[in-house]
C-alpha cells in the first residue's frame, strides 16, 4: 500500500492524457520527427527559432508547437512554462502528434551540487523529480521539520497493468556521449543528476538535504518530470542545464547539441 497521496509524475501523465487527441496512444498523426526540443519559455526557445528553416507552428489545446528544420533534421519545439504539469502535458501531446526520435529538454538550472558554479553545462547522467516525499507522523503543534522527512518513489505504470516504483528515470546514453562534449556557455560541462519539482528550494540546509538524499546536482521544474514522461512513452531524452543560465544560454546550448547529433 502506498503512502500519502502527493503530487506524482504519474498523477501528471494521467491529466496530459485528458487533454490528448482522440488518436490511438504513440500513433503519429503527422509525419515524425527527429527531434523534440523542450524548454521552460521564449527567451531559451528564441535562438533555435531564429535558426528554423520552413517554420510553421500548431496550437493543441493551450501548448504552441513549432516545426521545421534545424541542423538539418526535422524538429518540434514546445514552451513548457517551467512547470511539471505543463510539461509532461506539452510532452506528452508532441510525442502522441509528432512521434519525435528524441526528446531533449534544455534551460537554466540553479546548483544543488556546491562544487557547480554559474556558467557550467550540466548534461544530464540521470533525471530524479524529488517532489515524492512522506512526513513522519507528528500531532498538531508538534511542529514541522522538512529535513526529517524520506523519499518517496514515482509508481510508473508499466506492461501488465503494474506499478513499478522508480526514484530516477534514465537518459539516452548516444545522446549523453555527444553532449557531454559540448563547449559549456562559461565553465565545464560535466554529467550529472538532473532534479525537478515544483518547488523553489532556497533554504542551504534543505537543498543540501535534497542534493545528499535524491543525488541531485541541479534544481529546476520540469527536466525529470519531461523524462519521465518520455519514458512512459518510450523515447529516449537527454537534459542540457546552464547553471544560472542568462539570456540565449541554454538555446545555444541546444542549438549546439543539434549540430552535432546525428
Amino acid at each position: 500500500m502506498r503512502g500519502p497521496s502527493v503530487p506524482s509524475l504519474l498523477g501528471f501523465f494521467i491529466a496530459a492524457l485528458l487533454v490528448c487527441p482522440a488518436a490511438p496512444l504513440g500513433a503519429a498523426s503527422v509525419a515524425p520527427v527527429d527531434v523534440l526540443l523542450a524548454a521552460p519559455s521564449d527567451t531559451e526557445l528564441r535562438p533555435l527559432l531564429d535558426k528554423l528553416k520552413n517554420g510553421h507552428s500548431e496550437e493543441r489545446a493551450s501548448w504552441k508547437f513549432w516545426l521545421g528544420t534545424l541542423a538539418g533534421k526535422s524538429v518540434v519545439l514546445t514552451r513548457t512554462e517551467g512547470d511539471p504539469l505543463n510539461a509532461v502535458a506539452a510532452t506528452t501531446l508532441a510525442i502522441r502528434r509528432y512521434a519525435p526520435k528524441l526528446v531533449v529538454t534544455f534551460g537554466p538550472s540553479r546548483a544543488h551540487d556546491p562544487a557547480l558554479r554559474p556558467g557550467d553545462l550540466l548534461v544530464s547522467g540521470s533525471f530524479v523529480a524529488f517532489d515524492g516525499m512522506v512526513s513522519p507522523v507528528n500531532a498538531l503543534g508538534g511542529g514541522s521539520d522538512s529535513l526529517r522527512w524520506q523519499k518517496l518513489p514515482h509508481l510508473l505504470a508499466t506492461s501488465g497493468e503494474k506499478e513499478t516504483a522508480v526514484f530516477s528515470f534514465p537518459v539516452d546514453g548516444k545522446a549523453l556521449a555527444i553532449a557531454i562534449k559540448l563547449p559549456a556557455p562559461r565553465g565545464r560541462t560535466i554529467p550529472g543528476v538532473l532534479g525537478s519539482a515544483a518547488q523553489l528550494n532556497r533554504e542551504a540546509d534543505r537543498v543540501a538535504w535534497i542534493h545528499q538524499e535524491w543525488g541531485t546536482s541541479s534544481e529546476d521544474g520540469e527536466s525529470a518530470h519531461i523524462a519521465g514522461c518520455a519514458q512512459l512513452l518510450g523515447v529516449p531524452v537527454i537534459g542540457l542545464r546552464v547553471i544560472d543560465g542568462a539570456e540565449g544560454e541554454a538555446g545555444a546550448v541546444a542549438l549546439n547539441f543539434m549540430e552535432a547529433w546525428k
